[in-house]
């Protein structure tokens, strides 16, 4: 089950599991597997969005993640 979810700057998303595997099934372009990456997500996953020009992670809400526009 997922875990944590990344949204990278090329808006590409990785996905890992509570153990901290890499779930390579659930990569790929963000407009492509956001719904079933959130359909397959554990009700405690973390969402984490990193802005363009910035290196660090954001943990941001379920619903900011679904939502996100780059800017």
């Amino acid at each position: 089950m997922i875990k944590s979810v990344y949204l990278l700057q090329q808006r590409e998303v990785i996905v890992f599991d509570k153990e901290g595997e890499h779930l390579r099934q659930y990569d790929g372009k963000f407009q492509l597997v956001r719904d079933t990456v959130l359909a397959d997500c554990a009700p405690d996953a973390e969402f984490y969005i990193t802005r363009w020009g910035q290196g660090n992670f954001e943990k941001v809400t379920r619903e900011d993640w679904r939502n996100y526009e780059p800017e």
